[in-house]
């Protein structure tokens, strides 16, 4: 209410003091002072409007001074505007923050208007649509991704529909693209990295078909038998055991496969182990007379422990995956050749288990889908010494446990060396025996 007072107030006064000094004077001179009274009034506020035009023109905003109605008025201005000037700053803070995840994120994003013109793009969209956001701002994005596919996926806009397709960049890359409706008219084009996923998802249907496919052989085999042996009308028994070792063999044989899908789920399903002190000097040892009765004096097992270091892990799931590689040596090296087994210290603190042979050795296309599930260097040799296409698959799952990695060298027609390299926090040093040379423990 005082917001309105104060000027009438101020006029009511300026008309009383006018009647008091015009007392007994011409009624001309009453009028003269109201006047004078009212110019001086308007100059007052027409100065301080200027006042207020000029800062609010003004870059700098300086505080603001006044008397009476005017100071109270500039108060609440000032007030609102530091308020606003406050919100626009924080609006302007949070948006930058967002535009800053935004370009951060692993998954491509750009903007598009209702022409299908660029209007912004992060960096993942540079790098898996191979956009430029100084080049291709403002381009019309179906003349930058050339794909028919891409082109009719576009025109319908179905926000329900994705589109995986090949990346323009990477043609081995899979691309999951979306689109999600923004305000006035713009829309977000979303591309995420599907290329990971498909290779499991590959690697599951190829899981799911070898499985069937290493059952079926064994299975098939028995069931021929009890097939033909229903058949006779008076089985024979001298034929009938003569057949026995063979339907016992393929039925190892899906024991084995089954044990190792067991282990395998066993080591997926549960990523905690118990950990304890590891002798991996007496471990070595044991694996290596193990190594001697599995070869049967057709090899010579040598072995070398070139520290007395324990380490920290699992002895039976380690037990397990050092004794699949021994095992692997003594089946895949022929008749008169030489298996070495060491424990040696190795780079930047760490320890290595390595298990050496002179068999024929792997190509290096090979060795890095060695520990695949199933995969097989060569399919018949392979069943033909008992393996399952399990055994590395399990050396890698049970080495990542405690931080270990699996490590493949090899050289054709000279051998391979088979390495699980532990890291030095899963060590526990201990004074190192005096050196000596190696020494077969069984010659061939």
């Amino acid at each position: 209410m005082s917001f309105w007072w104060r000027p009438l107030g101020f006029i009511l006064g300026l008309a009383l003091l006018s009647l008091i000094v015009t007392a007994g004077r011409p009624s001309g001179t009453g009028w003269a002072v109201f006047s004078v009274g009212l110019i001086v009034y308007l100059a007052y506020h027409l100065r301080q409007l200027l006042r207020l035009t000029q800062w609010l023109a003004g870059a700098e905003k300086p505080v603001l001074a006044g008397d009476g109605l005017w100071g109270d008025a500039l108060y609440r201005l000032e007030k609102l505007l530091r308020n606003r000037e406050h919100a626009q700053q924080k609006a302007a803070a949070d948006l930058e923050q967002m535009l800053a995840a935004t370009r951060n994120l692993p998954d491509g994003v750009v903007i598009l208007d209702q022409g299908n013109r660029i209007q912004w793009l992060n960096q993942a969209a540079e790098r898996l649509l191979g956009l430029s956001p100084t080049r291709d701002e403002g381009q019309f994005v179906l003349y930058l991704v050339r794909n028919s596919r891409f082109v009719d996926w576009l025109s319908t806009e179905d926000y329900a529909q994705t589109l995986c397709m090949d990346s323009p960049v990477q043609a081995e890359n899979t691309l999951s693209l979306q689109l999600v409706p923004l305000p006035r008219a713009q829309k977000m084009l979303l591309a995420r990295d599907m290329t990971e996923m498909a290779r499991v998802e590959a690697m599951r249907r190829d899981f799911v078909a070898n499985v069937s496919h290493e059952l079926r052989t064994p299975i098939t085999v028995i069931a021929g038998f009890l097939d033909a042996f229903e058949d006779m009308p008076a089985p024979d028994p001298v034929e009938f055991r003569k057949h026995i070792p063979l339907m016992r063999e393929q039925s190892e044989r899906i024991r084995h496969l089954v044990d190792d899908l067991l282990t395998l789920a066993r080591l997926e399903s549960e990523p905690d182990t118990k950990d304890e002190t590891v002798d991996l000097p007496a471990l070595a040892r044991r694996l290596a007379e193990e190594a001697e009765t599995m070869s049967q004096g057709r090899h010579a097992v040598r072995l070398a422990l070139d520290s007395s270091a324990r380490l920290i892990g699992n002895s039976q799931e380690l037990y397990s995956a050092l004794a699949n590689l021994v095992s692997n040596a003594v089946r895949y090296t022929p008749a008169g050749g030489r298996i070495d087994l060491r424990w040696a210290a190795g780079e930047h603190g760490s320890m290595v288990f390595s298990v050496s042979d002179t068999g024929e050795g792997i190509d290096a296309k090979h060795i890095p889908r060695l520990t695949e599930r199933f995969y097989r260097v060569d399919r018949g040799r392979s069943r033909a010494t008992g393996g399952t296409g399990l055994g590395l698959a399990i050396v890698k799952h049970v080495l990542h446990r405690p931080q270990a990695r699996l490590r493949v060298d090899s050289v054709m027609g000279k051998g391979s060396t088979f390495s699980a390299v532990f890291p030095a926090e899963r060590i526990i040093p201990t004074a190192a025996p005096a050196p000596r040379p190696a020494r077969p423990q069984n010659a061939a």
